[in-house]
């Protein structure tokens, strides 16, 4: 087993860069379903950026007790927020065409 000191974060994993759905040929399935995985990882993303917000409000309201109406304030506008934008959409949603 290594030392404590020799660790390191492991590597984080890129991506390759992807053209958004809307200009992706549909012909083209394998362009088509990068871009459909991309379009979901992003709303997974924004969807777990929501949750460490609501994660980070729970820990106010625990740590400022009677004081957390005033002291909490901003991160109950920015959880409120994210509740309404930040929603996980599936691919089929994403691709459909908005009339």
């Amino acid at each position: 087993m290594a030392a404590a000191d020799s660790w390191e974060y492991p590597a984080q994993r890129k991506f390759d860069d992807v053209a958004p759905l809307a200009e992706v040929d549909p012909n083209d399935k394998a362009a088509v379903l990068r871009s459909r995985a991309l379009a979901v990882r992003e709303s997974w993303i924004s969807a777990m950026e929501g949750r460490i917000v609501q994660e980070e409000l729970k820990k106010c309201y625990r740590a400022e007790g009677v004081n957390h109406y005033e002291n909490c304030k901003h991160l109950v506008e920015l959880y409120m927020t994210s509740l309404r934008e930040k929603r996980v959409e599936g691919w089929r949603k994403i691709e459909k065409p908005s009339a």
